[in-house]
Order: C-alpha cells, then structure tokens, then sequence
C-alpha cells in the first residue's frame, strides 16, 4: 500500500533578479568628468516588478593623480634668511602620481636648484623614516602644502654642515575612501545610512583605497598605498546592502555623483572611469 501524506509540499523557487549594469563612460556628452553627470535614454533603463535594488560589484579604473591634481596645485616654500642666498623659493609641483620616496627627490632637486652652494642628500634611514642632509650652513624654513604633507617643520631653523630634518612615513593619498552617490536609486531607503563623518549621505557603496594584500614599498622603504600610483581593481560587495525599492516604479534616467571624505565632489579627471552592477530582486 503507498504512503500518501497528509500534507503536500510547496514547490519554493529563488526570487528572480536582473541586472543593472552602469558605465560611467556612457554619462551625457556635455558631462566630462565621472564625479558627476546624468546618463539618459529615451526608455525607462530598468522595467519589471522588482523590490531590493542593491550594487554588488565595482570597477574603478583610477587615473587622478595624488599630488597638485585638477585645480589644485602643491607647492614647497623655502624662505632661507642666512647661508646661501636669502630670499623666498616657491616650487610647484608638477601635477602627478607619487610615491613618498619621488616626492622627497622631487625636493631635494628645488632645494639644491636655490643659490648659494648648499646641497641637500638624503641620507641613511633614521628608525622607520629618512634624514635630508645640508652640506653647509643655512637657516631656512619650509611652508606649502608640500612641507605639510611630509610632515616637516615650518619654523626655520639653523642647519650645519651635516645637520638635517627626519621624514617619517605619511600618507600621500588623495582620499582615504569615495562614496558612489544616486538619489534616484535610494530615495526610497527607508532605513538611513549614518556616517561619523560631518555630511552623511545615503550611498550606493564606498570605496576604500587600501589594498586586500600586503603594500610593496619604495626605494626608501615607505609604504606604496592605493592612489600613489595609477590602478584598475574589482571590489565584490557580498552582501550587497540592500535599498527598498517600489515594485510598481521603473528606474528612469539616472545621476551619479561621487564624493570625497569631506562632502565634497571628489577631483576626478576625464581619464578615470567606474563601472557597477547592481542587482533588482523580487524581495
């Protein structure tokens, strides 16, 4: 005699999901750079009954220089008031991607340019860092945004033959991190992001430049951390946060906008590109 059970199972399927592919090169024509711009069509991009909208992976091809990017320019200031020949020496950077290392050639190369007869080298290691050495006597002071960046002091200071100032390890990065931005995607979120930093917004996702594997260093030992030099990487985001979205609402023309650590838009040239997928699910 068969078994018949009393109750009959019900056939479970997975929620069917779609994706929603996004290049940030196909943005209007009047939109150069990737850090802000609309992409339209003709037609709704994405139609069908769908509830989670969420981004599930990113390529970011990174091509905006660390040092004197876009509108911005880095500069050392050397105001030398004994030795040498006194006067105020301002050196532009030129705009580009470098490692700690480069950027301390790139300075002893203006500092040894000023008149007078002294020479900067950089000697031996001093514990985890370098010291720039003076051959002769000089009092001199350094500003910029440069002298910032490397941590060096700006109050002048007399220097003699074979005196000179540390450098340690700094962090040379444009950013430490990039929110990709669409409020037509998550105008619908319910449950909001939240952030420490002062201006918090609802994001698709954020980027941090910081490498899964070990750093390589450069020739002075110091850490080459993402953004020193040019990249192309895939980030997965497993799981995906997921935004509410309305089943009934199709997903028409969109904007993107992607900012930096302190709100604002981040510097990113026309040669810096992001592709994303995201995916819509039934639930």
């Amino acid at each position: 005699m068969d078994f018949v059970p009393s109750e009959k199972a019900t056939p479970i399927r997975e929620p069917s999901t779609a994706n929603l592919m996004i290049d940030s090169a196909d943005r209007n024509p009047e939109f150069i750079f990737p850090n802000d711009f609309t992409i339209t069509k003709t037609n709704s991009i994405l139609n069908g009954f769908f509830t989670r909208i969420g981004t599930t992976e990113v390529v970011l091809d990174w091509f905006q220089e660390n040092i004197s990017p876009g509108d911005i320019t880095d500069s050392l200031v050397a105001t030398v008031t004994a030795g040498a020949t006194p006067g105020t020496y301002t050196f532009n950077a030129p705009t580009g991607f470098y490692t700690q290392a480069q950027l301390i050639q790139w300075m002893i190369i203006q500092l040894n340019s000023i008149p007078g007869g002294i020479t900067w080298t950089v000697s031996s290691t001093v514990g985890s860092g370098v010291a720039v050495i003076a051959s002769g006597n000089i009092t001199i002071g350094f500003s910029g945004s440069i002298a910032s960046k490397l941590k060096i002091t700006s109050a002048p200071v007399a220097y003699g033959p074979g005196d000179g100032f540390p450098i340690f390890a700094v962090d040379l990065r444009l950013y430490s991190y990039i929110d990709f931005v669409s409020t037509q995607l998550t105008y619908n979120q319910n449950v909001k992001d939240a952030s420490t930093a002062k201006i918090v917004r609802d994001v698709l996702c954020r980027w941090y430049f910081a490498f899964d594997q070990p750093p390589t260093f450069d020739t002075y030992g110091f850490p080459i951390l993402m953004g020193y030099t040019p990249f192309c990487l895939r980030r997965l985001f497993s799981p995906a946060k997921q935004i509410k979205w309305e089943g009934n609402m199709p997903v028409g023309n969109l904007s993107f906008q992607v900012y930096q650590p302190n709100g604002d838009l981040a510097n990113m040239n026309y040669r810096t590109n992001f592709q994303m997928t995201l995916q819509a699910s039934e639930v």
